[in-house]
């Protein structure tokens, strides 16, 4: 947001705030997608971002009368609403520790675009320096992918602790 933008939202808002009901429509037409950015980089769904944005801009016009016109009233208005993001994670939270869903539900519900994405590059590098190592190392390591149950006697345990040492040094090399 531009300077001169940030300054026409404060305008309307101390036109608001001084009872002047005309600057109700540009305040809300200008305030609201400021709002809705803000909540949706901290939301994942969109519905959440606009529950949280909405219910701070409630906030921002019921409190209007308490706005300092000596501070900045965009970010007044964007306190208000990382309070509501806040309250509303808090929200999401509580219903996901009450409520028995299938993990894989809940993985797919708490997990956001980004988080997925970095879980993939992480799989991808590994898997990229696991190609690398030596085929005894590569098969020592295959029951850590493939969900097998590993032997357990003791030159197969020695064999893994080896090769996982092995990628761990790869792994330092490759990505510090």
């Amino acid at each position: 947001m531009d300077a001169e933008r940030r300054r026409q939202i404060q305008a309307w808002m101390v036109q608001f705030a001084d009872g002047e009901r005309a600057a109700f429509q540009p305040l809300f037409d200008a305030l609201w997608p400021v709002l809705l950015s803000f909540a949706s980089r901290a939301l994942d769904p969109l519905a959440d971002a606009e529950d949280a944005a909405q219910a701070a801009m409630l906030k921002v016009f019921s409190r209007i009368a308490d706005l300092d016109r000596a501070r900045d009233g965009v970010s007044w208005a964007l306190g208000i609403a990382g309070y509501e993001v806040m309250t509303l994670r808090k929200q999401r939270a509580r219903r996901r520790e009450t409520g028995a869903a299938p993990l894989d539900r809940l993985q797919q519900e708490g997990a956001n675009v980004e988080e997925v994405a970095i879980m993939d590059q992480l799989r991808q590098a590994t898997l990229e320096l696991v190609g690398e190592l030596p085929e005894r190392d590569r098969a020592a390591l295959a029951y850590a992918f493939t969900g097998e149950p590993a032997p357990t006697d003791e030159t197969s345990r020695k064999r893994r602790f080896r090769a996982l040492e092995r990628l761990r040094a790869a792994w330092r090399r490759a990505h510090g």
